[in-house]
């Protein structure tokens, strides 16, 4: 059902985008839910599916495998490994917490390396994805109808969601980074998976961002004997967490 801007408008929807390192059929499946439920379709249910979509055998192999070789994300890859193992542990708020800024820090760097220099942290998505919708359409590097409906589709989770001021965001989750990073909101306000599984998603974007000229593969990274034993531990976290709150 659908083609990609399907896809842009389901999850841009909802407050998503479409993301990287997601097979298509899980991302079309998606999309077909959200459009079949209308305005039904709740955060609740978002965050359901998107805990599918980010488990604990995925994230592993990214941490492991991804976020450790892509340029300027492999200068954070100490504080987002942390971020997630916090996730699993049920520790949202400061995975999230720590999240944030390595969007803002990455962001910056990878437009200064690709010689763009907007000052407002917003225009530093937007301006990256523009650069990449152009790089892939003038260089017909991957599958340009692909990378440019993502481009656009995270430039409007950024404009309209993550970066708008935090009294005009729309949506009963609150991942915006104004909110959070001011403390204009308080505990109550955010920290659920659902906002980790947002802004992991946005790091997973400046991932591929950062890959497309460090010959990097654009599919999600195969999982290994080492990966697993990550995943192990985190499923280890996640039932300790759960023991933690009953």
């Amino acid at each position: 059902m659908g083609g990609l801007p399907f896809l842009h408008q389901a999850f841009n929807g909802v407050g998503w985008f479409i993301p990287p390192y997601i097979q298509s059929g899980l991302l079309h499946k998606l999309a077909g839910e959200i459009a079949s439920r209308g305005e039904q379709y709740s955060q609740d249910d978002l965050e359901a599916a998107l805990s599918r979509l980010y488990g604990a055998y995925d994230l592993a192999a990214m941490v492991m495998h991804r976020y450790t070789i892509a340029p300027v994300i492999r200068d954070y890859r100490e504080t987002i490994a942390e971020a997630v193992e916090a996730h699993f542990f049920g520790l949202n708020h400061i995975a999230i917490g720590g999240l944030v800024p390595v969007i803002e820090g990455a962001g910056r760097r990878l437009a200064l390396q690709r010689g763009l220099g907007p000052t407002n942290v917003r225009e530093v998505f937007l301006s990256l994805a523009e650069d990449c919708k152009n790089e892939s359409i003038t260089k017909n590097i991957g599958a340009t109808d692909e990378i440019v409906s993502m481009m656009d589709s995270f430039a409007t989770f950024t404009s309209e969601y993550m970066y708008v001021g935090s009294q005009f965001y729309p949506l009963a989750d609150r991942t915006n980074r104004h909110g959070i990073t001011h403390g204009a909101y308080s505990d109550d306000d955010y920290g659920r998976p659902l906002n980790f599984y947002k802004v992991i998603a946005a790091i997973d974007f400046l991932t591929l961002v950062a890959s497309f000229r460090a010959n990097i593969s654009w599919l999600g990274p195969s999982h290994t004997e080492q990966s697993l034993n990550l995943a192990r531990y985190y499923a280890e976290l996640a039932a300790l967490a759960e023991r933690r709150v009953r």
